[in-house]
């Protein structure tokens, strides 16, 4: 079933796909990595070796190192009729992928000592950005817009990692039939399967709340609904169900390859065309940010760390939404006010005679047997939430609910 149209979403996938091979000193970050976690917290990265198998989207007719014309192209298609797309460059069937993947992942222990050490916070990222969104420092002066800071504070662990094909992660040069909503949800899988048997940090984790920011709230709701058992608790930042505009897939988005417009970044790391990053600061504005409720430091900052998409993953993005009737744990959606791709700019325009208040409350829709469903629209907020001024406070709301959900 196709999710709403807005949702940007699902089929193609390529045959024989292998992994590239990945050099741990070819850092393809993109950014300054000595900084590891917040003051507060002891933090520990390390490169995991993860062998997952996907059901993936088959794409055809495609090519990750056609030029920008062809990357346009496909953009075109997409978004003006998704049944010429999928005619012309999906195929009818998925298909299992099996590979090894290198990706990097960071546990924050609380210096002062954990809550309860058998409690994790589980964070994934969205679409450009690494898991560094979590640990989101703007000017090296504060660390106020850091989660992970404000969660060490409150006595919380956190595992982050870096989705494939950014940061430290690995990035395989198929950017079609392996980097895809498919694989990610599959690692994912993997990593909260692992938080739970004590593979990371030597900690075995009874209780996890699942925490993602747009697409990353993507794959942390398809998570709750594929292995419902895996978290305890769910909170989709930049999240919604809308379907008045193209959703997860970022509208203002003027996508080109990463290599030609950041090549002191990524000209020299062997990443494909398709890898795929915005044109200039104000594209990702356009997206992200409401002003002028957020910091230059923070636009530039965000701009500056910037990861790249693949098309894989754009087109794929809400391939692996479902409905999760065997979720029965507590939902929380964090939404801006100002969200532009799952809001259009503003939360409360639901339509005259709406059973719901606001637009992120629809996703209430996805869990019919949550133990209980809550929303929270920060005010003055666009999509990228930790990079506004409300950040500190929201972080202290996301929390509460938290609190909430390691008690019961």
């Amino acid at each position: 079933m196709r999710l709403a149209r807005t949702n940007l979403y699902l089929l193609g996938l390529a045959a024989t796909a292998t992994a590239a091979e990945f050099n741990p000193t070819n850092n393809t970050a993109g950014y300054d990595t000595s900084r590891v976690g917040p003051s507060n917290a002891n933090c520990q990265r390390q490169t995991y070796q993860l062998d997952i198998t996907s059901n993936n989207v088959q794409f055809q007719n495609v090519d990750s190192n056609a030029n920008q014309t062809y990357l346009t192209a496909l953009f075109q298609t997409f978004t003006t009729s998704m049944t010429n797309f999928t005619q012309m460059y999906e195929k009818p069937d998925k298909q299992a992928v099996h590979n090894t993947y290198s990706l990097s992942g960071t546990l924050c222990v609380p210096k002062k000592g954990a809550k309860d050490p058998s409690n994790v916070q589980y964070l994934l990222h969205g679409v450009g950005f690494d898991s560094s969104y979590w640990d989101f420092v703007p000017d090296n002066s504060t660390e106020d817009y850091s989660y992970v800071h404000a969660a060490a504070d409150a006595g919380y662990v956190t595992f982050r990692y870096d989705r494939l094909g950014t940061g430290l992660s690995e990035h395989p040069q198929d950017a079609y039939n392996v980097v895809q909503s498919p694989t990610d949800l599959a690692i994912a899988t993997k990593f909260a399967q692992m938080l739970r048997n004590g593979d990371i940090g030597n900690m075995k984790f009874n209780k996890i709340v699942g925490i993602g920011h747009s697409y990353g709230s993507v794959q942390t709701q398809a998570l709750s609904a594929a292995s419902p058992d895996l978290l305890n608790a769910v909170l989709l930042q930049g999240f919604s169900m809308n379907s008045t505009g193209q959703g997860v897939f970022l509208p203002g988005g003027d996508y080109q390859p990463a290599v030609a417009v950041a090549p002191n970044r990524f000209a020299n790391k062997g990443i494909a065309n398709a890898y795929v990053v915005n044109q200039s600061p104000y594209t990702n504005q356009l997206d992200f940010f409401y002003f002028p409720y957020f910091s230059d430091a923070a636009l530039q900052r965000s701009y500056d760390t910037e990861q790249p998409a693949t098309q894989g993953v754009l087109f794929t993005q809400a391939a692996i939404m479902q409905n999760a009737t065997g979720f029965r744990g507590p939902v929380h959606v964090v939404t801006g006010a100002q969200d532009l791709p799952f809001c259009n700019r503003d939360c409360y325009a639901v339509p005259r005679g709406s059973p719901f208040p606001n637009i992120p409350a629809y996703v209430k829709m996805l869990y019919p047997n949550a133990r209980n469903f809550s929303v929270y629209i920060p005010a003055n907020t666009g999509h990228g939430v930790n990079a506004h001024y409300s950040a500190p406070e929201t972080y202290q709301e996301m929390l509460q609910f938290v609190d909430y959900a390691f008690s019961l």
